[in-house]
Formats: structure tokens, sequence, C-alpha cells
């Protein structure tokens, strides 16, 4: 069996089809993008084995282990505190979801090396998430106009789905995944003619922006925009297409809200949301409205928001069990027991999340990781002189890991399937890259 997938992944190109396919699966659903992974995982550990453990374990990756290993800790204690004897229990539950949560560790490691010995090849990777970006764009466009994608889905909002079915993550997968498109010309493909260059540039940038304002996500909007303005203004060789960039956004979004009510309205509200946001995080919280008052300058203001209601849930969660959680996925359960009002399956923001279920130690881990790595990457890259063999292959993921930690954002869970692959994908090719210097 080990000769057979040896020689099936000659130069590599078994390893190299599964790590490409990551954006197809996102796309296929969790039940396709779990067996990617575990494909890839188990695979790579089939053909080098304990090789992929082989290396000098530096800080950060020790931070990494402790983190995972801090989650199956506390999931056990919790375990044979609670245990009632029922085999149906949430302990029994978190504790599983606890173990499984682990091979996204196993995952960390294997990318880690793949790139270090040089076995991934990132052109095919960038093509992959290329078409599909593009292939989710286009397919927006189709239902806007039809009614229905090209697979039937029917739109049935002013947020359209896509691909995606009756799941509204089309603008979460632009935002991440449509970097790649604007990237892969300038990494691989040398247009000398700077004129298509242009030309070539504004259809890309036109396309995503048109594409996420008909998807209606509001938050992959704005930081998508937030990462090309910050990648313009950082990348010496970009900064001539701010302006253009700049345009690009006015006429698309003053044309939508022209023709639109609906998107004009669906946008305003950006504003709205915003500023919830800031009085919300800049207030008191009573906690004995239990989820429903937030304090201003001692006057008491109605939460109004559902996300910040949620917000407010996982904030008052995390006040019951300040130090330790009790492992993965076990916000709704504590948020129940401490009789929070607006108990979702998490609190959509990554940090309420790890708060509640890992207590503030799980957050400093987790914290540090974020702190060591934006030093490591971005402040090295862009206010040190750097060495990296791959100054500009790093520059997607780096803005992307920038956007995934971004505090104040709605988020979907953090130990979701397809939230926690592609965290831990862009956190360990950010990690691998930022160490291959030349």
């Amino acid at each position: 069996m080990l000769n057979k997938l040896k020689a099936l992944n000659n130069n590599n190109s078994l390893i190299n089809l599964l790590f490409a396919t990551i954006p197809v699966s996102f796309i296929a659903g969790n039940l396709v993008l779990n067996l990617n992974i575990l494909l890839l995982i188990i695979i790579s550990f089939f053909i080098f084995k304990g090789e992929i453990f082989n290396f000098n374990y530096d800080l950060l990756d020790k931070i990494i282990l402790i983190f995972f290993l801090y989650i199956i800790l506390i999931s056990l204690f919790n375990y044979f505190i609670n245990y009632n004897g029922n085999e149906q229990s949430m302990d029994i539950m978190i504790l599983k979801k606890s173990f499984f949560y682990l091979r996204f560790l196993l995952l960390y490691f294997v990318i880690r090396y793949l790139i270090r010995e040089n076995k991934i090849n990132f052109k095919i990777f960038f093509f992959s998430a290329s078409l599909c970006s593009l292939f989710v764009c286009l397919d927006l466009v189709y239902q806007l106009i039809y009614g229905f994608d090209i697979f039937g889905f029917k739109a049935v909002s002013r947020r359209l789905s896509g691909p995606f079915a009756d799941e509204l993550i089309a603008g979460s997968y632009l935002q991440r995944f449509s970097i790649f498109l604007i990237f892969i010309i300038p990494l691989f493909y040398k247009i000398k003619d700077k004129k298509l260059l242009f030309l070539i540039f504004f259809l890309i940038i036109g396309l995503i922006l048109f594409s996420l304002i008909i998807a209606g996500n509001r938050m992959p909007l704005i930081l998508f925009i937030t990462i090309i303005i910050f990648i313009l203004i950082l990348e010496k060789g970009l900064r001539k297409f701010i302006i253009p960039f700049s345009l690009i956004f006015f006429l698309i979004t003053l044309t939508i809200l022209s023709n639109s009510s609906e998107y004009k309205s669906h946008l305003k509200q950006i504003n709205r949301k915003v500023s919830e946001l800031v009085v919300f995080f800049s207030g008191t919280i009573d906690k004995s409205g239990k989820g429903e008052i937030v304090v201003i300058n001692g006057k008491q203001m109605q939460i109004n928001t559902t996300y910040i209601k949620e917000f407010n849930a996982g904030y008052q969660t995390w006040l019951e069990n300040k130090f330790i959680g009790d492992g993965v996925k076990s916000f709704k359960k504590n948020c129940q027991i401490a009789n929070v009002k607006n108990c979702g399956s998490h609190p959509h923001n990554y940090y309420l999340e790890i708060l509640a279920d890992l207590g503030l130690v799980g957050f400093v881990l987790i914290f540090s990781i974020f702190l060591i790595l934006v030093y490591r990457s971005f402040i090295r890259k862009y206010f040190f002189d750097s060495n990296l063999r791959y100054d500009h292959m790093i520059t997607p993921f780096i803005f992307l890991f920038l956007a995934e930690i971004f505090p104040i954002r709605t988020t979907g869970s953090f130990f979701s399937t397809g939230n926690a692959t592609f965290f831990f994908l862009v956190m360990a090719v950010t990690i691998a890259l930022s160490k291959k210097e030349t």
C-alpha cells in the first residue's frame, strides 16, 4: 500500500492535488472538506512518516502544541467532573469534538513539513483558488440575472448564495479566496504590457467587488476592501493602483445603489451596525440584564442588533467561568447553564468564543500565537529589512491571517470545520513561509 501511494505521488502530484482542491472542497461542503484534509494528513503520514515531526521546534510551535494539549486536558477534566453516566450527555460530545479537533494540529504539522521540504506547488493552489473564486463570482451574477444559479439554487432575498445553496456565505468565501485571483498574474505570469495588466486588474477587482456586494455579506465586503487598501499602500509596486481601485469601488457602489433600493438599504445598515458595535464595546455591560442592556456614561441603552446580543451572550458566559472553559464547542451548554439570553451555538466572534470555551488561559495561549506570528510575518516584512525567500508569495497569506484575527467582527464558530480549516491552513502557510529565508 505504501509503495503504491509513493508511486502515485510521483513528483508530489497527489499531495499537490489534495492541497489544491481545498478551495473546491469549501464549495462542496463540510463532508468533502473533512475528507480532503483527512486524506491530505493520512497520505502525508503514510509517505513521509515521522519526518513530518522532525524539525527544531521554536517558541511558536511549542505554544501551538500547548494550546491543543490544553484543549484536551480541560475537556478530560470537565468530562470526569461532570459525567453522570449518560452516554448522550453534552460533556461526552464536547470531549469527542475536542479530540477530533486535533486533526487541525496534524494539518498544521503536515503543511509546515510540505512547505519546508518544497513539496507544495503554490502555482497550482493559486490557480485552483482563482478558478473557484471566478466561478463563485460568475455564479452569483447568473443568480442575480435569472433568479437561480447554475445548480438551480434560487435567490430567496437580496442576499445571494450562489453555489452554497441555502447558506449565505458566498461573500465570506470570496473574501478569503479571491485575493489569490488578484495575485496569480503578478506572481506567476509576467505581463509586460502595462495597459493590458491594468485592464485585467480593473476587470478582476470590478467583478469581485460587484459579486461581494450582491452576495450581501457586509463584513466580508469591509474586510476585502480593507485588505486591498493596505496591500496597495504597503506594497510599493502596487501603490499606483490605489486611485484606480478607489474609482472602481466608487463606480460599482454608485451603480448598484442607483438601481436597487434593496441593496441601498442593506449597505446603509453598515454604518448603523458599526456604530452599535463601537457603542457596545465602549460601554459597561449590565449583567443583571443578562444580555439586553449596555450602560454608556451612566445611561442604560437597549441592545437591538442580534449579533451584539450574541456578543453579549459570549461575554456573559465567559464571566461564569473566567479562567478555564469546558472545551471545544461548550459555549451553548455553559450559556444555558448561566441562564443568559440569546444563547446560540456560538457568540459569532472568535475572541468571545475562545474566552467562553477555553477561558482566559486558552485565550492567552491563542492570542500569544497571534502576536508572535504578526510580528514574524507582517511587522518583519513591512517595517524591518526582510530576507524572506518567498517575500511576495507570503503577502496574501499575511493579510488573510490578519483579516481572520481582526477582533471587532462577526464570525462563524472558530471551532467549525470550515473556519478552523481555513485558519490553520493560512496560519501554517504563513509560519512556514516566514521561516524560509534567503
